[in-house]
């Protein structure tokens, strides 16, 4: 019997709905920073101000005015990349397994 390969479609995979959330986290931080109604932060110390105060992270990873919005963006960032990455190599994998 012939096998009938099925593929998930692009909007179950666990990679694409980890996309989705960076995006809407990015069109909230747009939004709070455009119309001012972002909570207000208390000031940055210790860790994260070390972070945000870096003159790498504030000449190339200043997205937003708000230093807690870069952190946050950074770090999304770099979680989603991760979650694409081994998503799509499982994908791959487990397309390859079917055959």
């Amino acid at each position: 019997m012939d096998k009938v390969n099925k593929k998930r479609p692009l909007y179950k995979k666990s990679w694409f709905h980890t996309v989705l959330a960076f995006l809407v986290s990015q069109l909230y931080f747009n939004f709070a920073e455009l119309t001012g109604w972002g909570p207000n932060y208390r000031e940055m110390n210790g860790f994260p101000a070390n972070i945000a105060e870096l003159d790498f992270f504030q000449t190339y990873l200043s997205f937003y005015d708000n230093p807690w919005f870069n952190i946050v963006t950074v770090f999304l960032g770099v979680f989603t990349v991760i979650q694409i990455i081994t998503g799509i190599t499982k994908d791959i994998r487990n397309e390859s397994n079917n055959f």
